[in-house]
């Protein structure tokens, strides 16, 4: 395991948020020989604030994107980053068009097959359905019988899907997948479906933005939010490192603060999650 050197890591505060950090030594010496050279090609999903999202002014923002850029500078290395759909980033990284997916990835044995991941922080599930809604979404049979509006390929989708072969039986979600969650949103505004389910910390950014919709109390199935490397990459252990570097001296809970999302799903220990250590 790469110990985490902080000496002569000197963190300045700007506006609230604390400078980039120096190069740790460890971290970079750790690195394969093809990274220090050519760098880290980051896959950034562009649709899901406030985690990872394309701004009005086409820049990528999010508290996992501050958390890659702190990444990039505790590395030494440069992070090449590409923004891109959700369903674009696994086969991405498989096939070596990207080395990491910033993605807010949930855990799943099928993923688990495909990918590592290293966790960045916990999130559960949650509905969203307009304000003016008679829907009350408290417990998971209340979901039973609606048309939800879901993110194809997305953790949510397969967490419908074992709510109609558990709890829904007899009443089973319908689910309207769609290509983005911006469009699965915008099929419950215009009131093509019920509901939209998505992770918490998502849509309770998105509701606190719009004012449109309100979210259900019911939160499901808290997993870890994870970036995605290949199997077996060096380079999980070492954004683990990086990440609890950022535990350690403060700079992760101030990221989290910074986006509003300080008060729960914080992690105290970094974690990389294989097929042979899941954590599910």
């Amino acid at each position: 395991m790469i110990k985490s050197i902080l000496t002569g890591c000197i963190l300045t505060l700007v506006m609230g948020m604390p400078a980039m950090a120096d190069v740790i030594p460890a971290l970079h010496d750790a690195l394969p020989q093809e990274y220090k050279d050519k760098g880290i090609k980051a896959a950034v999903f562009n649709d899901w604030a406030p985690d990872e999202f394309v701004d009005a002014d086409g820049q990528l923002k999010g508290w996992s994107v501050d958390i890659a850029k702190e990444m990039e500078s505790r590395l030494g290395v440069p992070f090449h980053f590409e923004g891109t759909s959700f369903d674009a980033i696994i086969p991405g990284i498989q096939a070596k068009r990207f080395d990491a997916g910033f993605s807010s990835f949930g855990t799943t044995a099928e993923r688990l097959k495909a990918i590592d991941f290293v966790a960045q922080r916990k999130i559960g599930t949650s509905f969203a359905y307009p304000q003016d809604s008679k829907l009350d979404i408290k417990v998971s049979s209340d979901v039973c019988g609606l048309t939800v509006a879901v993110l194809n390929g997305s953790w949510d989708l397969g967490l419908l899907e074992k709510l109609n072969a558990e709890e829904c039986k007899e009443k089973p979600v319908v689910m309207q997948t769609h290509g983005t969650q911006a469009q699965a949103e915008l099929a419950v505004r215009s009131r093509r479906a019920d509901a939209t389910v998505a992770g918490s910390v998502k849509l309770a950014y998105m509701a606190k933005q719009t004012k449109d919709l309100k979210v259900s109390e019911l939160v499901l199935s808290p997993v870890n939010s994870c970036i995605g490397l290949r199997k077996g990459d060096p380079l999980g252990p070492i954004m683990r490192d990086a990440i609890q570097s950022m535990i350690d001296d403060g700079t992760y809970e101030k990221i989290m603060a910074k986006w509003g999302i300080a008060d729960s799903g914080m992690l105290t220990k970094a974690l990389v999650i294989t097929e042979e250590n899941p954590d599910l």
